[in-house]
């Protein structure tokens, strides 16, 4: 899972983008002129797709910066670190507009976790595991299973599958998925790299369910569905 990062605290920062990538997760810098422009350039549909970690110093004015990002129109899940959990602060960054605080000491097995959880239910799933006939897509890194056997997948690849897993039943549309995998990152390929991965994906699908396209379907024009009923547009 790819999450958006930015960090009031630089070391704190440096730690996470050591840490949270052992923990599956593929980390990106979020500018601090991202966040007071909500995020200008991300699409629209791509910024529930990608949670955003904000960490913030005891000093600042968390439920403000949180107030402000909501306001700019930052969609995404938003995880929040606060050195100081006192409760009444928390409650604020809480009615602020964040989905979760986390306090100090900052373990990356809890963070990733608890990003896991806010991407959950941003969703509405309670659970780390999405199925679609014989095929289990999980949620919190781990390889999808058709008939409980795994389909090993690049990472994008997994990245795709899991978004579309997420919403399944609707359309994810082409510009959503695009930057949900290379979104604020330093290399941008072109649009085609993502059909080259929808390929392989349906392929490998195909090695074990005997027929890929069927389980995640192209609606021209639009994007791509993991099959579901009545799938709309997203």
């Amino acid at each position: 899972m790819r999450v958006i990062l930015h960090d009031y605290d630089h070391a704190r920062a440096e730690g996470l983008f050591s840490a949270l990538p052992r923990q599956g997760l593929t980390v990106e810098d979020l500018p601090k002129a991202a966040i007071e422009s909500g995020m200008a350039g991300l699409d629209e549909g791509a910024a529930v797709l990608l949670p955003v970690l904000l960490g913030l110093m005891p000093e600042r004015d968390a439920a403000g910066q949180v107030r402000r990002m909501r306001a700019a129109g930052v969609a995404n899940p938003l995880l929040v670190l606060q050195d100081d959990l006192d409760p009444d602060e928390v409650a604020r960054i809480l009615d602020a507009g964040a989905d979760d605080v986390v306090g100090a000491p900052f373990a990356a097995v809890e963070i990733a976790a608890r990003l896991r959880s806010v991407t959950r239910r941003h969703h509405g799933l309670r659970s780390q595991e999405v199925r679609s006939g014989a095929l289990t897509v999980y949620l919190d890194g781990r390889h999808p299973e058709f008939d409980g056997h795994p389909i090993r997948l690049s990472s994008s690849e997994n990245t795709i599958l899991r978004i579309l897993a997420l919403n399944s039943g609707k359309v994810v549309r082409r510009d959503a998925l695009f930057d949900a995998l290379y979104a604020l990152a330093d290399y941008q390929p072109y649009m085609k790299a993502l059909d080259v991965h929808i390929c392989k994906l349906r392929k490998k699908i195909e090695a074990h369910s005997g027929d890929g396209a069927s389980m995640i379907r192209t609606y021209t024009g639009k994007g791509y569905a993991l099959e579901g009923e009545a799938p709309v547009a997203g």
